[in-house]
């Protein structure tokens, strides 16, 4: 497998392992992503894990849990998941599979810094050693999310502990490819402040809190409030999105790969028309596979004619 990001990137959409959600492969068009996806060798960004076992808001297997995840009109989703996941020794070893699979998978991992930032930071580092002992050579990036807005954690405020764990990690592994995700919430010197240390990659930005999306002078508060609001993707987050990754660009000089609220090819354009060098989308492998797919298709075309 050639170690490197492609110019389009599938974030979380894909699972937790990289290679699907069930019960979206039970859709025709979203295994028609997969092979897609599996065939060009495009970069599967996972969804995140934690060290350990963690129950969110959204839980697959009860019903009663489904609300937290709702589409909005614009091919939009807003979700209250809230990282559910069953920590990082499960998660390799899907990682492992999908691997062996064909697919072209970077684990992506959640620091829980309101356990403590050295605690935070110590179970990164046990988490980084299970994706390196389960997936040998083929653990060459990691991504490290630090701006999921469905947790306890203030995103807001966790630049400082951001950049220690940031500042571990690459210690720790010199010669690992570390991709921070970052939130519209953060400031752009975070993304500066990364660069610095050492980090290869910005990924910007997660789904956007419902409140910077929807005016509450002009709509009704977020049907999931009582969940902390959630946070909004897909096309009613792309004009917020590429606005901050515009700034952004004019910041940092290292490899950038923007992302929220694509929807189609042209949103793609738009995003490398602004400097970016990889494009990112989830909510549209879920909202409108098929036309995930020809994006892969395509890009894969144009960068090997």
């Amino acid at each position: 497998m050639e170690r490197k990001i492609t110019p389009v990137v599938i974030s979380t959409a894909l699972g937790l392992g990289g290679r699907g959600i069930f019960p979206y492969t039970l859709w025709p068009d979203y295994r028609k992503l997969l092979k897609a996806v599996r065939e060009t060798q495009t970069a599967v960004l996972t969804k995140s894990s934690t060290r350990f076992k963690r129950m969110g808001n959204f839980i697959p297997w009860n019903p009663l849990t489904w609300k937290y995840i709702q589409r909005l009109p614009g091919l939009g989703m807003l979700n209250a998941y809230g990282l559910t996941n069953p920590g990082a020794a499960k998660a390799a070893a899907e990682i492992r599979l999908a691997v062996e699979d064909g697919f072209h998978v970077i684990p992506n991992f959640y620091p829980e810094f309101a356990k403590g930032t050295d605690q935070a930071i110590r179970e990164t580092l046990e988490a980084l050693e299970i994706f390196q002992f389960l997936l040998g050579r083929r653990f060459w990036a990691v991504e490290l999310n630090y701006s999921c807005p469905n947790s306890a954690e203030e995103i807001r405020e966790n630049v400082e502990q951001g950049l220690k764990c940031s500042r571990e990690v690459r210690e720790r592994y010199p010669n690992l490819f570390i991709i921070a995700k970052i939130s519209i919430c953060h400031p752009y010197e975070f993304a500066q402040e990364l660069e610095g240390l050492g980090v290869n990659a910005v990924h910007a930005i997660n789904t956007i809190p419902y409140e910077i999306i929807y005016c509450p002078l002009s709509h009704p508060r977020s049907p999931l409030w009582r969940a902390g609001g959630g946070g909004v993707s897909g096309g009613p987050a792309f004009a917020a999105a590429y606005y901050y990754n515009q700034g952004l660009r004019r910041k940092v000089k290292l490899f950038l790969i923007m992302g929220c609220g694509v929807t189609s090819r042209d949103d793609v354009k738009k995003y490398f028309d602004i400097g970016a060098d990889a494009v990112s989308f989830c909510t549209l492998a879920l909202r409108d596979p098929r036309e995930a797919a020809e994006i892969v298709r395509m890009e894969f075309s144009t960068r090997n004619r």
